[in-house]
């Protein structure tokens, strides 16, 4: 019978920023561990990752490379690089050694010398952050290198995966892909059964069910959920004197909390007022519940209903927004979605809208949590 001292905090086991060491799950069953591993093996190849954002890119190579850099591995973020030599620049920066010229201008080559020296692969993040005339030049040294034995692994989203292909055509052949998909369910509820044991509490299977829905096929997410599940139970009783089941289990109250750490405000009032409004004024519709607003309001509307979704029709969508709409005609919601691409102003869509196969597709799972939170 294992004692009080034998369990962990909930913060300590589930780990909602970093890599998760108690509650790693091989997704997929382990089968993007072993395509990186086959890349891997194979000499002078650039590896690939592609994947949605906060899918597991990066703990996937904490997982088979290790946590500490300049120890394990080179991690450098597309937005510290804004020359090509930017890239060596931060590389020798994390090798740490002394040299007498500083890091800054150190020579490429040098610093190329001592990682293949050291054996440490060179991870890349978010490659489309970099301007496209450095990419190029990146790609040209990356090919060089990695000719002489230097590992390279970049990681980046499907929409903009194959830029370091487009930048330099000569990379088509070395290149070795590993596709990241979102999350399953099943997957997803491995991180409870992990980790709920190790915290002392007993959950339903029901319960677990229920927050790898809510977790929108997202790792990350569903470390947050289960973490804000143990804390809003009783915390005067410890966690192995109290059982979790549907019935007792108060969802609303998790996400509530859950909520705290996906504030998307900003992204979400430029979707609900849409572009600036020029020439007529927009259509107005009343909703069933008696409230008023235009297609974007109805849209927001309609994208926060159950069940929840990564991927939706334009026929599932005008379903939806028949649901809730009470007059004032049909809003013409495929016009709308056309204008998605331009409204987020700070970054990349966390919606996207296919025009030929009328799929609206979920790329930001976080945003979506909140969206159908507030939103409704």
């Amino acid at each position: 019978m294992e004692n009080e001292s034998a369990f962990l905090t909930p913060e300590q086991v589930f780990v909602t920023d970093g890599f998760p060491e108690l509650t790693y799950v091989n997704q997929a069953g382990g089968q993007p561990e072993a395509d990186l591993r086959d890349g891997f093996a194979q000499a002078n190849k650039i590896i690939s990752i592609v994947g949605e954002s906060k899918t597991g890119k990066t703990t996937l190579c904490d997982k088979n490379f290790g946590k500490h850099l300049g120890k394990n591995k080179i991690l450098v973020t597309g937005d510290r690089i804004d020359t090509a030599h930017g890239l060596w620049s931060e590389a020798f920066r994390q090798i740490g050694e002394p040299i007498t010229s500083g890091f800054a201008h150190n020579p490429p080559g040098e610093t190329i010398d001592r990682l293949i020296t050291r054996g440490l692969p060179v991870i890349i993040d978010d490659f489309h952050y970099v301007e496209r005339s450095v990419q190029v030049g990146i790609c040209q040294q990356m090919k060089n290198a990695a000719g002489r034995g230097l590992r390279f692994i970049v990681l980046n989203t499907p929409h903009r995966g194959d830029d370091p292909i487009r930048s330099n055509s000569d990379l088509g052949g070395r290149f070795f892909g590993v596709d990241l998909k979102f999350w399953t369910e099943d997957d997803l509820k491995q991180i409870g059964l992990k980790g709920f044991p190790k915290v002392g509490l007993k959950v339903g299977d029901e319960v677990l069910t229920m927050l790898a829905r809510e977790a929108l096929r997202s790792p990350q997410l569903m470390q947050t959920l289960c973490l804000e599940t143990c804390r809003t139970l009783r915390q005067d009783l410890p966690y192995e004197q109290q059982v979790v089941t549907s019935r007792t289990f108060d969802l609303q109250k998790v996400k509530e909390r859950t909520l705290r750490s996906y504030n998307y405000s900003t992204q979400l009032h430029y979707l609900r007022e849409g572009p600036d409004e020029r020439g007529s004024p927009r259509n107005m519709f009343t909703f069933k519940d008696g409230s008023t607003g235009d297609v974007y309001n109805a849209l927001v509307r309609a994208l926060a209903m159950d069940p929840p979704f990564l991927s939706l029709s334009l026929d599932g969508l005008d379903d939806r927004l028949t649901q809730i709409v009470s007059s004032g005609g049909k809003p013409n919601v495929q016009r709308t979605l056309g204008y998605l691409g331009s409204l987020f102003k700070d970054g990349k869509a966390p919606l996207e809208w296919d025009s030929k196969k009328k799929l609206l597709t979920v790329v930001d799972p976080h945003f979506y949590f909140y969206l159908r939170f507030v939103g409704k």
